[in-house]
């Protein structure tokens, strides 16, 4: 029993290393400028670190943003297409709702 534990232990921690990816810093000037589209492999994190991001969400709720130190964050684990929306604070653009989408490829192992 104790070698199916390791085992299982292993394969997770391997298994969570093919999937982790270095995060990937986006400024709302990189948003603008990438016409709102970001495209990242699975198991990359975006962490959203310009001050003037207000708020960001993805209407389906999945996956989750987490206010973190940095800024906002989200892990992209699964291959697909999400649609999410933003929010900026401050300037001549604060209070108007933008939508994003971020296309999340497979990562060939």
């Amino acid at each position: 029993m104790s070698v199916l534990i390791a085992m299982s232990v292993l394969l997770t921690v391997l298994g969570s290393g093919v999937l982790a990816q270095q995060p990937r810093v986006v400024t709302v000037q990189e948003l603008f400028a990438s016409n709102h589209r970001l495209e990242v492999d699975a198991g990359t994190e975006i962490i959203w670190v310009d001050p003037h991001f207000e708020r960001i969400w993805f209407p389906r709720g999945d996956p989750s943003v987490n206010p973190t130190k940095p800024g906002f964050a989200t892990r992209f684990n699964t291959p697909g297409t999400y649609q999410g929306v933003f929010t900026l604070s401050g300037g001549h653009s604060a209070g108007n709702v933008y939508s994003m989408t971020v296309v999340v490829r497979s990562v060939a192992r």
